[in-house]
């Protein structure tokens, strides 16, 4: 099943509304950057002032919302987002209403695989205990020696579950720490990625792991990592991927789960208790589901336990890394070109 096709140019200058107020600094150059494109603003971040929207010239929004009564913007027929994901949304699909969606997945792909690769490191130096030893004011003598040295990178395994511009940017930081690195995506036979992507960063081929397995191959990786990065989609598919079995599975060489992607990925009572009772590694957590966490969430306490509030993907730069990929959509909008993040309605990605 495909979305629909936005078949040659424009006849008219066509109008597009930016909804984004993070964006208006960038309104400009947007605008420069596709002049035959007439872009504006308005806040549509609520979808009071989404339904509100009276404009039957209007052709795409750059917006989390649509009207739920598309009468009033009938030539409308395409939606940008500024998120990756899109579980956010209701539902009403774009796709259903005959309305093109595009994403942002690849924008926050440099500062989030960075967050990961600070995870990595922290955990591999025993940063934590090594804080703890200094506010203690602790020299630790020669026989506790162990406790406080690293393990070195290139003995240990990094498995990414989710492959696409997030994943292959983690592989493209971590290979030269000498990192064993396995993959699985669900389609581990399309090794290419046609995703945006900042230049000079990712993996474009999929050539960086040393292996590349489907979903199914999960089980049997799991015993072999020392870090499982989770970096891809929250689907109905992918809801609890992370269960109870395989929580345990990463037991087995104290793996640390890491989660930049969304909290329902994982059983997440299942991994309170792993965690509460020692019997994984650990986990850094920056998602969760429910969001604000809950000052009487265990996960605030529980040891080993790394908690950030979804921040991995914040980037002082990234409306500049939005701005690039909104004007080169916007110019194949009014040329009539294939979009770029057009995502699948099939897949939700």
């Amino acid at each position: 099943m495909d979305g629909p096709r936005l078949v040659g140019p424009v006849a008219r200058r066509p109008r597009v509304l930016m909804g984004y107020p993070l964006m208006l600094e960038q309104l400009a150059a947007i605008r420069a950057a596709a002049p035959e494109v007439d872009l504006s603003y308005g806040d549509l971040t609520t979808q009071a002032a989404a339904d509100a929207l009276d404009d039957p010239e209007l052709d795409a929004v750059i917006s989390p919302r649509l009207p739920s009564d598309l009468s009033r913007t009938p030539r409308l027929r395409w939606q940008q987002l500024t998120s990756a994901g899109i579980d956010h949304l209701s539902l009403n699909a774009p796709w259903d209403r005959g309305v093109t969606l595009t994403n942002a997945r690849g924008v926050y792909a440099v500062p989030i695989a960075q967050f990961v690769m600070a995870a990595i490191l922290r955990i591999a130096e025993r940063v934590a205990v090594r804080e703890v030893a200094q506010e203690r004011h602790y020299w630790p003598p020669a026989h506790e020696e162990a406790l406080y040295t690293g393990a070195q990178l290139s003995e240990q395994t990094l498995l990414i579950v989710g492959y696409g511009g997030i994943g292959r940017e983690v592989a493209r930081l971590a290979k030269p720490f000498g990192l064993r690195i396995l993959a699985v995506k669900s389609r581990p036979e399309l090794r290419g990625d046609r995703s945006y992507r900042v230049p000079g960063t990712g993996d474009p081929d999929g050539i960086l792991p040393d292996r590349i397995d489907g979903l199914e191959a999960l089980d049997s990786l799991l015993p072999e990592a020392d870090y499982v990065v989770l970096a891809l989609p929250l689907l109905e598919a992918t809801r609890g991927l992370i269960s109870r079995d395989r929580i345990a599975a990463l037991g087995h060489r104290r793996a640390w789960l890491i989660n930049v992607a969304r909290g329902p990925l994982a059983d997440e009572d299942a991994l309170a208790g792993a965690l509460r009772e020692h019997r994984i590694g650990g986990a850094v957590l920056d998602v969760f589901g429910t969001e604000p966490l809950p000052a009487d969430s265990p996960f605030w306490d529980l040891p080993n336990t790394v908690v950030t509030p979804h921040v991995s993907g914040a980037d002082i730069i990234a409306p500049r890394t939005l701005a690039t990929l909104f004007s080169e959509n916007l110019r194949r909008f009014a040329a009539g070109e294939p979009l770029v993040n057009v995502v699948d309605p099939v897949r939700h990605y």
